[in-house]
Order: structure tokens, then C-alpha cells, then sequence
């Protein structure tokens, strides 16, 4: 499973160094933004959705009890991706192709389908399978990609890519092991994602709004793909956590129903700690290479400056820190206090971008810093006075 999320988030981003070089970064402005808008999606809907399967399949029930959640989930999930491209869509980003809106709908629906496997994998322990659902997806995305890219170097033809990637759920046949044992009392999956979903929210426009807060700013169309690979490419640690992160509920789980709430703060403790010093390294990384970086893989059209590449860095460690120390309160069900600490976070973050001077890059990372260490430390209070 590490070794599958690793290769998986691997060639994701050579999905997008391809296309952003085949592109450039103005061509390649409707993949960032499609892609940013389906992580945002994805990360407050899918996630808590994937999350929620998980909990629920590790304590013996099965999946076809929850159908109509799902089906809701997704019904909101397409509503909101389409719709952001459909009201966008005259923009300079998408240039009034309606065919982005079908595509973006496509990938949604595609993606509930993989999430759910992946908590129906991840519930009953198959956590290799897990693994080859992370390559299988971003390899078909990869190898479609570079044979679109062959025939005609356009973003409206390459986005079909992305359609093709949740397929990798359905070669792993995840639905033959949805079954149900045990007598467990459902959690009650209203309040459970409601909570999850709306703390997901805040977190998300803080993670993957950073392309969408400059082009609120005034950004252009190329300091919104700077903006989208240099976060994106930040993002790794918090991506494969993402994936990741089911491997570690189902223990959190039986941890939380015996008892143990002495050994969840022990651990939360440990890792509060270890993310803090993280996070100062993440931002010196940044500092000293990251811009050089960004420049490697996706050429000199996409370089962020240092100060940008400094704050996303150390940002996305504390992210990561404050995601893992959640799990705890996802294990706990008790979401609602995961909602508030990433609802403050979203706060500090808006405040801080609002009252910062500077370009549109500079203070989208300036909030987005700001708000994901007051994440942290609002997690890190739940969780160790629990």
C-alpha cells in the first residue's frame, strides 16, 4: 500500500509535468484548474465518503447498507464540480468550451466509484489491493495522456485522461469483498460526514484553493498554473497521506472502542511533535530549493518565487500533521470537533490573506501558511485533552 501510493503519486505528477510541458502554462491552465476544482471536491466529499466506508466496513457491516449515502454523495459531488466549471466557463481558463463541464461530471462520477472502493479495500484489511487501485489509476490517467498527447496537443483532449483513471477501481473487483458480519450499530451517516463534510470544507479551500484565491486576487491565467504545480507538487507528504490514511483508521477504530484513549493521546503527542519540526523544515526546503524544483520538473514558465515556495512548504507539512492527528477524532466519530479546528484554520487563513500587502501569490501563501499552523495546533488541542 505505501509502495502503491508512493508510485501512484509519483506518476501524477509526471502526468502533469507532460502536460505542462506540452501545453505551456497558459494551455495548461484548464487541467490545473479541473484538477484543483476535483481535488477540493474530491478531498470534501470523497474523502469523508472514503473515511466513512472505512470505519464502517472494519466494524463488519457492508457497503450495500450505506447505498443511498453514497448515491447522495455523489449526486453532490457532480453538482458541485460541474458547476464550478459550467459558471467559470467563460473565462479566460476553459474559453467557453462546454465540454469541460461533461468531462469534469464524468470524473466525478468515475471517483465515487474509486473512493468507495478504496474504503471497502481498506475496511476488510486488503490493503495491498488499496495499493494497486493508487497505480492502476494514475497509470491509466499517464498512458492516456501521453497517447492523446500524440494525436492532438490540446487540454480539452488530454482531460480525458482524467476520466479514464477511476476505471482502476473496477479492474480490482473491490465489490467481492462487501460483505457483512458482525451485529455493529451503524455509526449514523448523517452525522458523521455532515460534520466531516463541512470541517473537509474549510480544509480543502485552504489546500487546494490556493489557484482559485489568485485568480479571485487578479491573477493571470499563468500565475494560476505557477500557482496550481507548485502546490501541487508541495502537496505530495498531504497526497499520499490521503492515501494512506485508511491503513491506519481501522486500528484507530478498535483502539477507541476498548478503551485505549490513554495510548490515542500517547500517539497523538508523538506525532504533533515530530509534524511541528517538520514543518519549520518543510519551510527552510522551500526556501533554499523549492522554487528550483518546480522549475526542474515543470520548466522556467512555471518557477514560483522563494517566499512562495517557502510558506507553501511549511504549510503543507502542518497540513499533513493536522490530517493525521484528525484521524483520532475520525476514529472517535467525533467530527464536529475536526470541523471546528479546520473551520479556525479557514479563518486565520482568510484574515491573513486579506490583510497582508503584496502580489496575488504572496498572499494566497501568506493565508494559507497561517491558517493550516492554527489548524494544527486546534487539532493538537482536541486531541491531546480528549
Amino acid at each position: 500500500m505505501v509502495a502503491g501510493g508512493l508510485i501512484g503519486a509519483v506518476l501524477a505528477y509526471v502526468f502533469q509535468a507532460v502536460g505542462g510541458r506540452a501545453l505551456g502554462d497558459v494551455g495548461f491552465a484548464p487541467i490545473a484548474a479541473m484538477w484543483t476544482a476535483f481535488f477540493i471536491v474530491a478531498s470534501v466529499l470523497l474523502v469523508p465518503l472514503e473515511q466513512y466506508v472505512t470505519r464502517e466496513t472494519s466494524r463488519g457491516r457492508a457497503v450495500a447498507e450505506d447505498f443511498k449515502v453514497i448515491v447522495w454523495v455523489a449526486v453532490l459531488a457532480v453538482l458541485a464540480g460541474s458547476s464550478y466549471v459550467y459558471f467559470t466557463l467563460d473565462s479566460e481558463i476553459f474559453d467557453g468550451n462546454p465540454i469541460y463541464v461533461l468531462i469534469m461530471a464524468l470524473i466525478v462520477i468515475g471517483y465515487t466509484v474509486l473512493f468507495t472502493a478504496k474504503g471497502v479495500l481498506a475496511g476488510n484489511r486488503r490493503f495491498a489491493d488499496v495499493g494497486w487501485v493508487l497505480i492502476l489509476e494514475n497509470a491509466f490517467r499517464l498512458i492516456a495522456g501521453l497517447a492523446i498527447l500524440a494525436v492532438v496537443v490540446e487540454a480539452s483532449a488530454l482531460a480525458w485522461a482524467m476520466v479514464v483513471a477511476p476505471l482502476a477501481a473496477v479492474v480490482l473487483r473491490f465489490w467481492r469483498h462487501d460483505r457483512s458480519h458482525g451485529t455493529a450499530e451503524p455509526v449514523g451517516a448523517r452525522r458523521f460526514l455532515g460534520a466531516y463534510i463541512g470541517g473537509s470544507s474549510a480544509s480543502q479551500l485552504m489546500l487546494a484553493g490556493a489557484p482559485l484565491g489568485v485568480a479571485a486576487l487578479g491573477g493571470s491565467a499563468g500565475l494560476f498554473s505557477v500557482i496550481f504545480v507548485t502546490f501541487t507538487l508541495f502537496r505530495a507528504p498531504l497526497t499520499l497521506i490521503y492515501s494512506l490514511q485508511s491503513r491506519i483508521l481501522p486500528h484507530l477504530v478498535s483502539m477507541g472502542e476498548t478503551g485505549d484513549h490513554a495510548g490515542l493521546r500517547k500517539m497523538a503527542v508523538r506525532v504533533l511533535g515530530a509534524g511541528a519540526a517538520l514543518t519549520v523544515l518543510g519551510a527552510g526546503v522551500g526556501w533554499v530549493v523549492g522554487a528550483d524544483v518546480v522549475e526542474l520538473l515543470f520548466s522556467a514558465e512555471f518557477r514560483p518565487g522563494a517566499v512562495v515556495a517557502m510558506l507553501a512548504a511549511g504549510g503543507m507539512m502542518a497540513a499533513s500533521t493536522a490530517q493525521i492527528g484528525g484521524q483520532v477524532l475520525v476514529a472517535r466519530a467525533r467530527t464536529a470537533s475536526l470541523a471546528a479546528a479546520w473551520m479556525t484554520g479557514l479563518a486565520v487563513a482568510l484574515a491573513t490573506m486579506l490583510l497582508v500587502s503584496g502580489t496575488p501569490d504572496v498572499r494566497v501563501a501568506a493565508g494559507f501558511a497561517a491558517g493550516e499552523v492554527a489548524a494544527m495546533v486546534s487539532v493538537g488541542i482536541l486531541i491531546t485533552r480528549s
